[in-house]
């Protein structure tokens, strides 16, 4: 049985030997999160957003808590959640003093009537978000989670609920020594995330070459012209590859619940988790 299933990454880059198994733990521990939600009943959205809060939180990846300081030392946030089975999606990019932009990025897709928030203007959406009591919080600036549940990159997922519906996420702190104010692919549809019906794919590396070449969209659209997941994946990353001279990594998930990857870095962490919570795949992808 493949479904329900969740794919998850935890960033694609040139890690440290000794941190790699600190950041495979960490993303085993997001799949389970999320997993844990589709097994009592939630949602491919539900699941996607607890999976990616977890990794937020943890403090040991490039998201959240454990994010990149700008060069100002500030932490600046951008996020994203998809929704394939609508072409809805939500993105905050460069907001500051919150540990958990995913959220609010759903609060932006199912709440706002619009899309893409950014800044300080985001930050106020996250204050409405809680005194509506959309989501609520353990302490200031930090989501409850829903499940219990040294950065690289950025980390995200694909997840498939039993009723084959997709989600994908994306999130960040960014590349170091970033300028103040900048903003990458994770929250670009199509760039850092994308899903349909058919097939949902999330991407991690560097987000300028990313956006160039659309990379997300770009793979969901091999899969969809007929290329299996796991070939559209290897041709989305060799074209990014030919077009670019950069790094990056992506991990694919279909509709039926097959699942694909590929990286051209030192090591990407990823997880995946099918049909029950005791049939989990670890591996690092690691030249």
């Amino acid at each position: 049985m493949k479904l329900p299933m969740i794919i998850v990454h935890g960033g694609a880059g040139k890690w440290k030997d000794e941190r790699i198994p600190v950041g495979l733990e960490q993303v085993e521990k997001a799949a389970t999160a999320g997993f844990q939600v589709l097994d009592n009943g939630g949602s491919a959205l539900d699941a996607a957003e607890a999976c990616t809060v977890y990794m937020e939180s943890c403090g040991k990846l490039n998201a959240g808590l454990g994010a990149r300081a700008n060069i100002d030392g500030v932490k600046e946030l951008d996020a994203m959640i998809v929704d394939g089975s609508s072409l809805n999606f939500g993105s905050v990019a460069a907001i500051t003093g919150i540990r958990n932009p995913v959220s609010l990025a759903r609060y932006i897709m199912e709440k706002t009537g619009f899309s893409f928030f950014a800044g300080d203007n985001a930050k106020r959406l996250y204050e409405k978000m809680i005194a509506e009591g959309y989501r609520t919080e353990a302490e200031p600036g930090v989501v409850a989670q829903s499940s219990d549940g040294g950065a690289k990159d950025t980390v995200g997922c694909v997840v498939v609920d039993g009723q084959g519906r997709i989600a994908a996420t994306s999130s960040t702190g960014g590349i170091s020594k970033k300028i103040p104010g900048r903003v990458g692919d994770s929250a670009v549809m199509g760039s850092g995330a994308y899903a349909n019906d058919v097939c949902g794919a999330t991407a991690t590396g560097w987000g300028e070459h990313i956006m160039r070449v659309t990379l997300s969209r770009m793979i969901v659209l091999y899969v969809e012209e007929g290329l299996d997941v796991g070939l559209a994946a290897k041709r989305g990353m060799e074209m990014f590859e030919a077009k670019t001279g950069s790094e990056a990594g992506v991990v694919v998930a279909d509709a039926k619940g097959n699942y694909g990857f590929s990286t051209n870095a030192k090591a990407m962490p990823t997880v995946i988790i099918q049909g029950s919570i005791d049939n989990m795949t670890s591996f690092t992808c690691q030249e």
